[in-house]
């Protein structure tokens, strides 16, 4: 077991005071899932020995994230999950895409969300090197497709923005187009901006992958247990319940997507991230499809986004309604993703064909398997991640903005150094939790 001032990089050990400098993307090598489900102390039987430093609730991409930077500052950390595997939930039916999303697609997010996105890229390339797991990775790069003119003209100072803070994009000519973009019809489009730099993952798999190697580096999981309260003493959070038991510690992360809210709404703590049913679909494998292709965005039609998926794509987007029914979810008692309707990926389905006129092969991209996720949404449109106020041992991130896969490296990170430093590397004030107090 690693010693509790040092962390491990590939074999070796670093002190403490070398990993303040900065976290590594380390090289640990998979094994095959071995000790996934490795058994935690009860409360009753736990010794000074058994008890983590650290609880992660939920092994979805934020929960995975977090553990692994925990685990890189040289902390015994236990993740619990609800469900029987990790990235089972809406990090299972996330997209995976990775990219600068800054200015160009979303203008709320500044520098600090930029800087976790290209933290993102990084880490997923670094994952995709050194893992033996098909994670569905390719440095794909990233083009935001307009069809109308105004849509067009509109971005254009959201591209100058996008460049200022180190953005690579290009303009499309038609011939640029016909090599990254053959299946496009360029002579429909009013214009496309490409980014080369994003990256494509299978989100599930993705992180699946990452909770393994954790698993091998003496992360233990312990799965199908649900959290149903907080331990505490006072003001301070000393661990959690379960339907198992208790199980101590003197800091718990509360990563749990969707289930956060109602879990801090027990210590009479509000969390207003509102989760959403959220649905995409993957087609039966299409003719003229290069591997490599890049990510799409039609910006301009309903932000649709598309992608690759084993000779098929991979396409959701939104809904003309603002707020169809069959969206909604019970804030205080989120149904598991199996359990969500999928209507609106046939919905879906109808509105892309409007967009086949500049992707003709949209016009037989039919529905052939469905993923639903409820990731949630902030007021703000920021993350939540941070310290809980006035519950001492206890962080807490949410608010994931349909963005858990892309910023889960980062905001890991900064749960991390909250805990241990009690400062973060960037500014996450933006995403402290008593914003939304009065």
């Amino acid at each position: 077991m690693t010693p509790k001032n040092s962390k491990r990089v590939s074999g070796l050990r670093v002190t403490r005071r070398q990993a303040l400098k900065g976290f590594v993307a380390a090289p640990i090598v998979l094994a095959a899932g071995k000790g996934m489900r490795a058994k935690a102390a009860r409360a009753a039987d736990q010794t000074p020995a058994d008890v983590p430093d650290a609880i992660v609730i939920g092994a979805g991409s934020l929960g995975c994230n977090t553990a692994w930077h925990l685990r890189q500052r040289g902390l015994n950390v236990l993740v619990l999950e609800a469900k029987e595997a990790a990235a089972s939930q809406s990090t299972n039916g996330a997209a995976g895409f990775v990219a600068s999303w800054s200015e160009i697609h979303a203008s709320n997010w500044k520098k600090t969300a930029w800087e976790m996105q290209r933290y993102g890229i990084d880490f997923y390339t670094r994952l995709a090197k050194r893992t033996k797991a098909d994670i569905g990775f390719s440095p794909s790069g990233i083009a935001y497709i307009f069809m109308t003119a105004n849509g067009w003209k509109g971005v254009q100072p959201k591209i100058e923005r996008a460049r200022a803070l180190g953005t690579t994009v290009e303009i499309l000519t038609a011939e640029r187009a016909k090599e990254l973009t053959p299946f496009l019809d360029f002579e429909a489009l009013a214009g496309v901006a490409y980014d080369p730099d994003a990256i494509r993952v299978r989100a599930g798999e993705a992180i699946r992958a990452l909770a393994g190697e954790l698993a091998t580096d003496g992360v233990k999981f312990r799965y199908n247990t649900t959290v149903t309260e907080f331990l505490r003493d006072g003001d301070r959070v000393t661990g959690v319940r379960t339907a198992d038991g208790e199980i101590r510690s003197n800091k718990v992360f509360l990563t749990a997507g969707a289930w956060s809210r109602p879990l801090l709404a027990k210590l009479k703590i509000e969390c207003p991230a509102t989760p959403f049913n959220e649905t995409r679909y993957v087609t039966k494998p299409l003719p003229g499809l290069p591997p490599g292709m890049p990510l799409l965005i039609f910006t301009d039609h309903m932000g649709h986004y598309i992608r690759e998926e084993q000779g098929g794509l991979l396409i959701g987007g939104g809904d003309r309604h603002p707020h169809p029914a069959d969206r909604n979810v019970d804030v205080d008692n989120p149904p598991w993703c199996d359990k969500l309707p999928a209507d609106q990926a046939y919905r879906v389905r109808e509105y892309v064909k409007e967009a086949a006129r500049a992707m003709p092969v949209l016009a037989q991209a039919e529905i052939d398997s469905i993923r639903s996720g409820v990731p949630t949404l902030t007021a703000d449109k920021q993350f939540i991640a941070g310290p809980v106020p006035g519950m001492a041992g206890l962080f807490v991130m949410s608010g994931c903005q349909e963005a858990g896969v892309t910023h889960g490296p980062g905001l890991g990170r900064i749960l991390t150094e909250h805990a241990l430093d009690g400062k973060t590397h960037w500014d996450s004030a933006p995403y402290r939790l008593e914003r939304f107090q009065a």
